[in-house]
């Protein structure tokens, strides 16, 4: 089979409060591929919501590359949009393959492959399988001897056997990033919702988490694997010298686990100078600080940290697996305060069986806290979890078959809980954020160290909205406000 032009696709379709992120996993495959197959592939890079593109504009972006095969990386939030245009893609050139990875192919590879637009999905990590299943259509021998990958076969459901995890992150060639315009991901929201000196980028030192929380769905496995020191300074040397980066996010899933690689991390960027900012966004385990950790990142540039708290109930850290110890948590929060950066935290509400109260210790102990921003997510009940047949027990008499599970967006329009109870749990949540955020003094430091740029702007604006909706329960329009933003927005891109 002849593959020569390869179009890779983040789908998406714009919402409100959506996030942006560069797409990792497609950059590393695109390392990987000019290393493996130097000059034989044309590949070409789509982003289709941060270009905001519909799918009369995708159809038009598909029609004039004219791919062999595309791949996509989506979440399970982004699969109607991602299914939306692989039955475009086929409409227009049938006998491309289309190849689906990322979170949402790994976990329900099953039911995506439902879908005749889909030729084949890549479980897992996918920077072995994918260059071996190239091989394997270009020379057309069977794809059974490919691990790590599923496909239909005469109306079949056929998985190969699992693949290894990459054992040595250090074999992965750095990602992909001239690909990468980074003014336009300076201008939207990021994962840490706000940036303090743009252009960012989302960075990874290492892979996977040994803990058991019954919310994850174990995308890495459970035995973390490290990028060595040396090979973490190699790529944030290339961004900020080579591609002018000033912040790293780094998202980890916890990237605390070894304090003592950590620490070097941070006396390297010292060390060699390196002017950069850095946050961390998706959240580290608080009761794996220490006091040293928490100097070193402040010297390193470091200016906010989330933690994982979830809930201040002890009997659901147990129920949930996630086992914090909430005072070590509480002190870790203190000291990052006290070094001046900005401690903020995710919370849920809304677990399966949770009482009134136990939301109300989660609340309390935030505003007892010296936590600066507080997320409150309602819980969603994501299909194969462990939260799944912990709902499933709770809540016997719940319709299950009528409930679509698909429907996993942490802003939907009805939680599950609510769903579930008939309580309102967006209620609680407003209440939640109006206890808080409106504490004169915790608000004012807050807004002191909050970085003075353009997102301080955004920031108003949905601080105005949340106080107008949670007191008078009416969505305002500060049109010039929004205006303003739209504008600089606008110009910052044009730089």
């Amino acid at each position: 089979m002849k593959i020569q032009r390869i179009m890779l696709i983040r789908p998406g379709a714009r919402f409100s409060r959506m996030v942006f992120s560069q797409p990792l996993g497609l950059l590393y495959l695109v390392s990987v591929l000019r290393r493996d197959f130097p000059g034989e592939f044309e590949i070409e890079l789509v982003e289709q919501a941060l270009d905001d593109l519909n799918l009369d504009q995708m159809r038009a972006r598909i029609q004039r590359f004219d791919p062999d095969l595309i791949g996509f990386s989506c979440l399970s939030v982004e699969a109607d949009e991602m299914q939306r245009v692989a039955s475009v893609a086929k409409a227009l050139k049938p006998e491309c393959i289309t190849v689906l990875g990322g979170p949402h192919a790994t976990v329900f590879f099953d039911y995506a492959l439902n879908d005749p637009n889909l030729d084949l999905v890549v479980l897992n990590e996918g920077e072995i399988t994918f260059p071996e299943l190239l091989r394997a259509l270009r020379e057309d021998r069977p794809l059974d001897e490919v691990a790590g990958i599923a496909f239909m076969r005469e109306g079949r459901l056929v998985q190969t056997p699992p693949r290894d995890y990459v054992p040595e992150l250090d074999s992965i060639p750095l990602p992909a990033w001239d690909l990468i315009n980074f003014n336009r991901y300076a201008v939207q929201m990021s994962m840490n919702a706000y940036s303090h000196s743009p252009p960012t980028a989302v960075f990874c030192t290492s892979r996977a988490c040994p803990y058991q929380c019954i919310y994850c769905h174990n995308i890495f496995g459970k035995k973390v694997r490290y990028r060595s020191v040396e090979n973490v300074m190699a790529e944030i040397e290339l961004l900020t010298k080579t591609y002018g980066v000033r912040e790293l996010h780094i998202v980890d899933d916890i990237f605390n686990l070894d304090l003592e690689r950590a620490k070097r991390i941070c006396d390297e960027i010292v060390a060699r100078g390196i002017q950069v900012k850095i946050a961390f966004p998706n959240g580290l385990r608080g009761d794996r600080m220490d006091r040293e950790l928490i100097r070193k990142l402040k010297q390193a540039g470091c200016y906010a940290i989330t933690y994982a708290v979830e809930t201040a109930s002890p009997r659901l850290q147990k129920l949930i697996k996630k086992n914090l110890n909430l005072d070590k948590v509480r002190q870790a929060i203190a000291w990052t305060y006290e070094e001046g950066m900005i401690p903020q935290a995710f919370l849920m509400l809304g677990f399966p069986g949770e009482t009134l109260e136990e939301m109300k210790m989660t609340v309390d102990y935030t505003v007892n806290s010296k936590l600066l921003r507080a997320i409150f997510f309602t819980v969603v009940i994501y299909p194969r979890t462990g939260l799944y047949e912990l709902a499933r027990q709770e809540y016997p008499h719940f319709d299950f078959s009528r409930w679509n599970m698909f429907d996993m967006r942490y802003y939907s329009e009805t939680p599950f809980y609510t769903k579930a109870t008939g309580i309102d749990l967006f209620k609680i949540q407003r209440n939640a954020y109006r206890r808080f955020f409106f504490r004169p003094q915790t608000l004012a430091v807050f807004l002191w160290r909050f970085p003075k740029n353009l997102f301080l702007l955004r920031g108003i604006y949905w601080g105005l909205r949340a106080v107008f909706i949670s007191l008078f329960k009416i969505e305002p329009v500060f049109r010039p406000l929004r205006k303003l933003w739209n504008r600089s927005r606008r110009l910052f891109a044009a730089n």
